[in-house]
């Protein structure tokens, strides 16, 4: 993050830490229509429309260190695999043989020499080309150079892979310049995963995402772990185009006083102090959201399996410690996270059962609370305002306050 965003940032954290109303000018936004986490036809609209046309995360390039190295992607969408090729390679395929469709692999992840169909052997190698028709004599003109595995596009920010199954999306790097302009350092670090871990929550996926876009819940969720690290008062929102945002909220007085003797891993090379200071935390439309800290951090995943049932994925990334077993210290940091997750997760299927009976009307935002409604506006940006119910629409009332 160059020099200048981050005194930008520093002025603005002091800005709202003094300032004792919303600033002048900043609109009124109407209450969020509850139907828009309930109507099953925007539902649809925001899979069909939203979520197959945007670039999500797959999985980072080391987790797939040789040719041959598969993984199977857990995305409720459609039946993706990625794999490395004999020319290094990642490409993305749909796990479905042009035959009938049966899958060419079985296992998450491996490493294969190829991908061999699990119905009738059909194979192909690690490129996607169909190369051995077990009695092929049977069929009548069979071209194999017209029936290759369906190819994904999969493209790379640094080290993080990305997959979109439309065709005609812009490239990766378009579409989250402006994330990718403020965390270059992310990109070019040299990161691992580090561990994976989900949940399956009985709540609409924007219900899920919408409690990661602001620290307006800290202090009576949160009283004994975010709100005393955290000084929410100080929270600087970034809203950017395409949807995307971010939060860039200063440690306590009483964190900072501490920050030397909690961590006890070694810091990302080359990371602006500002990631030792703050929590920055960024926003990747439609689903993805990364709390970062300077020596290693989570990718939050937001999966919808249904209109009232989401998964979070949440997969951290630090430095490459080399072989052998992870450093120990990230189990004390894995299991103060969980806590924090766990608080988070309390009133999720509550409120998606409130929402449902309509017991509370309309959602009215605050001035804290404008990440919410921008991604909501980009949402039905993406869907096209024009087949999004009137009811249901939010208007894109934060235009003015969208900078690159």
């Amino acid at each position: 993050m160059d020099a200048v965003r981050v005194a930008e940032i520093r002025r603005r954290m002091a800005y709202e830490t003094a300032r004792t109303e919303p600033p002048e000018g900043f609109p009124k936004l109407p209450d969020l229509p509850l139907g828009r986490y309930t109507d099953p036809d925007l539902y649809a609209l925001e899979i069909e429309r939203v979520f197959k046309r945007s670039w999500l995360f797959a999985l980072h390039e080391t987790d797939l260190p040789e040719v041959g190295s598969y993984r199977l992607l857990d995305i409720p969408l459609a039946p993706v695999l990625v794999v490395r090729g004999t020319d290094g390679a990642l490409r993305a395929f749909m796990n479905s043989c042009r035959h009938r469709g049966a899958p060419v692999v079985r296992d998450v992840e491996g490493t294969t020499r190829l991908l061999v169909c699990q119905y009738h052997s059909w194979a192909y190698d690690l490129q996607g080309n169909l190369v051995r028709v077990p009695d092929e004599r049977d069929f009548v003109d069979l071209c194999a150079e017209d029936r290759p595995l369906v190819e994904v596009r999969c493209e790379q920010w640094g080290g993080f892979v990305f997959v979109n199954l439309d065709s005609d999306a812009p490239a990766l790097l378009d579409w989250i310049a402006p994330l990718a302009d403020r965390l270059p350092e992310i990109a070019t670090a040299a990161l691992r995963t580090v561990h994976r871990k989900s949940y399956d929550i009985g709540c609409n996926w924007k219900i899920m995402a919408e409690g990661f876009l602001e620290v307006y819940h800290a202090k009576t969720i949160h009283r004994t772990t975010v709100a005393e690290t955290l000084d929410g008062r100080g929270a600087v929102m970034e809203l950017m185009p395409n949807g995307h945002t971010g939060m860039i909220t200063p440690y306590s007085e009483r964190a900072l006083a501490g920050r030397d003797n909690v961590a006890g891993l070694p810091r990302i090379p080359g990371i602006d102090e500002l990631f030792w200071t703050s929590n920055p935390a960024y926003g990747m439309f439609p689903n993805l959201i990364t709390p970062l800290e300077a020596s290693g951090f989570p990718f939050l995943l937001f999966w919808p399996l249904g209109i009232d049932r989401t998964r979070l994925d949440v997969v951290w990334f630090g430095l490459d410690w080399g072989d052998g077993d992870r450093p120990s210290k990230w189990d004390t940091r894995l299991k103060g996270f969980d806590v924090v997750m766990d608080e988070d997760m309390s009133n999720l299927e509550p409120i998606q059962r409130s929402v449902e009976v309509a017991a509370h009307g309309g959602i009215p935002l605050n001035y804290q609370e404008r990440r919410i409604w921008h991604v909501h506006a980009g949402i039905d940006n993406m869907i096209g305002r024009a087949l999004v119910p009137q009811h249901l629409q939010v208007p894109d009332l934060l235009v003015d306050y969208v900078e690159p």
